[in-house]
């Protein structure tokens, strides 16, 4: 896990096309004991793998404050080098929120396909994007399955 200061107003990378994305609200909470006083989202729960037609699909569980209606709006992917030498790509799910801390979180599942991966793709690193954001938390991924 990684955690990036962003300090961009426009996410990183292409837009996937919308037709290869579904949002889908789990009808779950999860709440935590103590206050927090972090702004920084939470990271996103992510699985990924390859089809046997050799698209990569992602399912990713993000955490989005309760008090708030989500505004998950889309998802860009950037291809990049990881810290390791191999090839990455890096998925900003898109929402907007205010900067506030909270307690309470919805549950809401984005799974999305990528058409024609690279070859000798690794792993991922999936983060959740505040379309102004403070930081975003990132999640890295081994890709299985090819």
């Amino acid at each position: 896990m990684s955690t990036t200061t962003l300090s961009v107003t426009t996410p990183p990378g292409e837009p996937i096309n919308q037709s290869l994305i579904k949002i889908t609200n789990l009808n779950s909470q999860i709440e935590f004991d103590f206050n927090s006083t972090s702004l920084k989202p939470l990271t996103p729960l992510v699985q990924a793998s390859f089809s046997p037609e050799g698209n990569l699909q992602v399912s990713a569980v993000v955490f989005v404050a309760s008090s708030e209606k989500p505004n998950l709006s889309a998802v860009n992917q950037e291809s990049v080098i990881s810290d390791s030498g191999e090839t990455q790509l890096d998925f900003f799910i898109i929402y907007d929120a205010p900067e506030q801390s909270y307690q309470t979180f919805n549950a809401y599942r984005v799974d999305f396909i990528v058409e024609n991966p690279p070859s000798d793709l690794a792993q991922i690193e999936t983060f959740l994007w505040d379309s102004d954001p403070v930081t975003s938390r990132g999640t890295v991924t081994d890709v299985t399955g090819g």
